[in-house]
């Protein structure tokens, strides 16, 4: 049995699948993301207290918002009310400008369903869209939402250290 013309046909279907294979290596596959200039990149990080001295409780979340960029940057509050703010999309980094900022309260934890009877009830008191119980909080209402809070701080390019005593805003 000659197997000549099956040999020569799966040598040019593997010569084909490594140039197929080295094209995507050797392009890419996508469009590549130009890095922010570093130059005008900023840090956010600092301390969130409730009175000076009481920090705000841990797993709060602080988030900045650029309007003019559409920019979002967020961190969670430690143990003793510091935080790191990170950008949402590292392709965009955190740009220098005038960001509003809220403060809100950690999120509630999951529910809890141990059973078929208390998924029962959780289904029969609308499920997933029914509403686990708010963590009390004494971070005040009006931080919870841009709009309300009304804290608008300028971000300058390089490290940023934002203290916020939410009793004297």
């Amino acid at each position: 049995m000659n197997l000549g013309p099956f040999l020569s046909t799966g040598r040019r279907v593997a010569s084909g699948l490594c140039f197929i294979s080295a094209l995507f290596t050797a392009v890419g596959c996508g469009p590549s993301v130009k890095a922010p200039d570093p130059s005008k990149q900023a840090t956010i990080s600092g301390k969130i207290t409730l009175d000076g001295s009481k920090p705000a409780p841990v797993d709060s979340n602080v988030v900045f918002y650029l309007t003019e960029k559409s920019t979002i940057v967020a961190g969670k509050v430690d143990v003793l009310g510091n935080y790191s703010a990170k950008p949402a999309e590292k392709e965009t980094g955190i740009p220098a400008g005038r960001y509003q900022v809220m403060i809100r309260p950690p999120e509630p934890p999951a529910a809890n369903v141990n059973n078929k009877d208390e998924y029962n009830k959780m289904m029969m008191q609308g499920g997933a869209a029914a509403k686990p119980e708010p963590i009390k909080s004494d971070i005040p209402g009006k931080f919870h939402a841009f709009d309300t809070s009304k804290i608008v701080l300028e971000i300058k390019p390089g490290p940023n250290t934002i203290d916020l005593d939410l009793s004297k805003l």
